[in-house]
């Protein structure tokens, strides 16, 4: 179970049609990580981010992989 800021989140080893920000530190509720923000590639919408580094030995497993917050996601057709 994740959260983002607005409200659930989904954890993901890869993901596809996203630009990647700068690496930025933050304090996060899981204690201090550098994560960069991830864009809709066709849209520009920021609609999560992306774990560099976590400095809590148990939130090593998060390194490399993506938050997607559901409600910054649509449905495209």
């Amino acid at each position: 179970n994740f959260r983002g800021q607005h409200g659930k989140a989904y954890l993901f080893n890869a993901v596809v049609n996203i630009s990647q920000a700068e690496a930025v530190e933050r304090n996060m509720t899981t204690g201090r990580h550098v994560v960069r923000d991830i864009n809709c590639r066709q849209c520009k919408e920021t609609v999560g981010w992306k774990y560099d580094k976590a400095f809590e030995a148990s939130e090593k497993y998060k390194e490399g992989k993506y938050i997607l917050e559901a409600e910054l996601l649509c449905t495209v057709y």
